[in-house]
């Protein structure tokens, strides 16, 4: 039986996968597609969860996957364009991510 959003609160970080997609990369859990990243390794252009998935550490989690992708394709950084979603912007935040003076990217050295 396939998992839907209603049936959990929370989405255990490592059942959280990335897959090779049209513009970057499909965000898989629990056996659905759950969102994409826009972007390619050390750089997101666009990264969004599907409505009933969010709040559910998915967005967290696959911005973890795509640091760890990044850095085992040997880059030094990973950066992004501005989040203007406040909930993304806290996700930068807590992961470490620093704003840049002229307010246009995300950075974060890894």
């Amino acid at each position: 039986m396939m998992v839907t959003a209603e049936d959990i609160d929370q989405v255990d970080p490592k059942a959280v996968t990335l897959s090779e997609g049209t513009l970057g990369y499909n965000i898989r859990a629990e056996g659905n597609h759950v969102g994409a990243i826009e972007g390619y390794p050390g750089r997101i252009e666009y990264l969004t969860v599907e409505l009933a998935w969010e709040e559910k550490g998915i967005a967290r989690a696959a911005l973890n996957t795509f640091i760890d992708l990044s850095r085992k394709q040997g880059l030094s950084e990973v950066t992004t364009n501005n989040a203007t979603h406040p909930a993304m912007e806290h996700i930068l935040k807590t992961e470490g991510f620093e704003e840049q003076s002229d307010g246009r990217k995300w950075v974060k050295e890894i």
